[in-house]
């Protein structure tokens, strides 16, 4: 992480200050704004990695000013920071093209670990042009051809399973949210009303039970987990 440039965009001074310290502290350079002015003004005179945007903030929104990012480097990765934890601003944000969500008061060691997970699957992208490739348990699913192959069986995914299981994949071990899911499949909140969820969840647990390593969890509230056992 020692090459990795942040914009760090928060009102809130004093613990910006020490986030930036902190993120500093495990190896990454950060330029620290305080408002969305600022923070544009910085994000055009340097290159970034990513961008860590609170929603609240004076003079420019967090929304605002991550659509304008977005429309100067659509590939840039975006962590939103809010004081609230409102479904409708989670859904905001992912249609904006963030990458993640932390809700305030969050932890300096999670912000770093989401940051360093985001980056790593940036690089991956950049150099492999996403093969798509994952191993869990015992099984392996190569997302490019909707193929998950458990134990000597091999079964042809639907695009919907394949993108559910590929998120599912992507947040190995970790929450996916709801949200999360429903956006990446379905694209807006009105396309996946009527549609199912827990269907495909359920289908995509039924291909993997005859793996003893890998189990898929539902976090009531939450959302999904898969859990790959080493």
């Amino acid at each position: 992480m020692n090459d990795v440039h942040l914009l760090l965009i928060d009102d809130e001074v004093q613990y910006s200050e020490l986030t930036k310290e902190y993120l500093e502290m495990r190896g990454c350079k950060v330029t620290l704004k305080h408002d969305g002015m600022a923070g544009m003004d910085a994000f055009k005179q340097k290159p970034f990695d990513l961008c860590v945007l609170d929603v609240k903030m004076p003079k420019k929104d967090g929304f605002t000013l991550a659509a304008e990012i977005k429309e100067m480097n659509e590939t840039i990765p975006i962590i939103f920071l809010t004081g609230q934890s409102l479904k409708e601003d989670k859904i905001k944000g992912l249609t904006i093209g963030a990458d993640d969500y932390l809700t305030k008061p969050f932890s300096m060691e999670e912000l770093y670990l989401r940051i360093r997970a985001i980056l790593k699957r940036v690089k991956i992208h950049e150099k492999v042009q996403v093969i798509d490739q994952f191993n869990i348990g015992y099984s392996s699913f190569n997302a490019g051809l909707r193929e998950l192959a458990v134990m000597d069986k091999v079964i042809k995914l639907t695009s919907i399973e394949s993108k559910l299981l590929k998120m599912l994949c992507e947040h190995e071990n970790k929450v996916l949210t709801r949200e999360v899911a429903m956006f990446g499949i379905w694209g807006d909140e009105e396309a996946f009303r009527g549609y199912s969820l827990n269907v495909y969840v359920s289908k995509i647990r039924k291909f993997l039970k005859e793996d003893s390593k890998v189990e898929i969890l539902n976090l009531h509230g939450e959302g999904y987990k898969l859990i790959s056992k080493a």
